[in-house]
């Protein structure tokens, strides 16, 4: 195919997003603060459980997210219609971001048909469900609270009843995406993966591992959207590793980005979407110039090397999202990440044995007991190191940024042979 031809389709392709993005924002909504609003809407991301509430985000319409607060009680099941009566308000983050909230709002389930596609999804989530409710349990009779929640998240992307002072820990010390549902978890998840398949097999058998790894991960996390949104891109990406060189892996990656975009245009801002691209993107691009370029450290070169592709990838988002970035979330990250691959093991292992003879899986829940108390002490040290607190991030500076490293990743990119 000559280039021509290649780039009208390019183009014909930029177009019919754009057209799909004009049709999903052309409307914008107007909510003003105080403004009492019913909706009707159907859920299509999970509650996250915090003490006695749950919060979850909802789109009234395409254009338009609020952040709700509810009793924890109230059953938000994926794919449920429900209609939400309650107030807006317009809500301050931290990093001056203005956000619509609701707090306890009115919840009604709505009639609608069920049809089948409905029900399939339904017979895994309500089956999810029951598996972290039997989990949890059993971590939760070995190990106390916190570190229960930890392996929990470890393992199945929940934080459980995780005391906010330990959550607050976690996000100082740059290591929450480890026990979030998260598109930067799976692609770290699968970088280890392929990391530690390499010391025993070659590299197409460890990609082969990897993938497996992942499809069984998304089963075990509840295949919530998040999870299959990176999952399918981090699958892509490795088989294209697996059938030939590094651009068919960037063409998986495009092809993924695109596809998503199209089916739901509203991803473009969720923040979780946008660290799953840009981490992926930073172990495509970046680590292979830090493999090259880095000295191999004993037992941290590929740690090193992934944690840093990921770090360097993502740090514009992470600064325009929170508004700080830790300066020991390197060396937090470097410290703890070895310990994921095992405890993910230990907690796979038990978290089987659950449904085959209980008192077995507590005993082997044991064993995850001394690295997930080394977690918790490097956690809390280096939480109190100091954070690199920005105001506010130019758009410019971003696009600058990325450019930046664009060029570097173009100038010193290996050229084939």
């Amino acid at each position: 195919m000559n280039k021509p031809v290649v780039i009208l389709m390019c183009a014909g392709l930029i177009a019919i997003l754009a057209l799909r993005f004009w049709s999903t924002y052309h409307k914008t909504s107007n909510y003003t603060n105080g403004q009492t609003v019913s909706f009707v809407t159907t859920i299509t991301t999970t509650a996250r459980v915090s003490g006695n509430f749950q919060k979850i985000t909802v789109h009234p319409d395409p254009s338009t997210a609020i952040f709700i607060t509810l009793p924890r009680d109230i059953e938000l099941d994926y794919r449920k219609t429900v209609r939400i009566s309650g107030t807006s308000l317009r809500s301050v983050l931290s990093n001056k971001k203005t956000i619509l909230t609701m707090y306890l709002p009115k919840v009604e389930a709505v009639k609608r048909s069920n049809n089948l596609s409905d029900r399939l999804i339904q017979i895994p989530l309500i089956a999810s469900r029951f598996v972290r409710t039997q989990v949890g349990l059993v971590f939760a009779k070995a190990l106390p609270s916190d570190l229960a929640s930890l392996l929990l998240g470890i393992v199945l992307g929940v934080k459980g009843n995780m005391s906010s002072g330990f959550s607050q820990a976690l996000s100082r010390a740059g290591v929450t995406h480890v026990i979030a549902a998260s598109g930067m978890n799976v692609v770290i998840v699968g970088g280890f993966l392929v990391s530690f398949f390499t010391i025993f097999f070659k590299r197409q058998p460890s990609l082969v591992f990897a993938i497996a790894g992942i499809v069984f991960y998304a089963f075990l996390a509840g295949m919530e959207p998040s999870i299959i949104r990176a999952s399918i891109m981090g699958i892509l990406v490795l088989a294209s590793q697996i059938i030939g060189r590094q651009y068919l892996a960037s063409y998986g990656l495009i092809l993924a980005v695109y596809s998503m975009l199209f089916v739901q245009p509203v991803l473009i801002a969720d923040i979780g979407f946008q660290l799953s691209v840009t981490a992926t993107a930073g172990l495509l691009y970046i680590k292979p110039l830090l493999d090259r370029f880095m000295p191999k450290i004993p037992y941290l070169g590929e740690d090193l090397t992934t944690t840093l592709s990921a770090q360097v990838a993502t740090l514009p988002i992470l600064l325009t999202t929170f508004g700080s970035y830790s300066l020991g979330s390197i060396l937090a990250n470097l410290l703890v990440l070895w310990t994921v691959p095992i405890l993910m093991a230990i907690g796979a292992a038990a978290a089987a044995l659950t449904f085959f003879f209980q008192p077995l899986a507590v005993l082997v829940t044991y064993l995850s007991l001394p690295f997930l108390m080394y977690f918790e002490r490097v956690v809390y040290v280096l939480s109190g190191l100091p954070a690199l607190h920005i105001d506010s991030l130019p758009f410019i500076s971003i696009v600058g940024y990325y450019l930046f490293v664009i060029a570097l990743v173009v100038g010193f990119q290996k050229k084939p042979e």
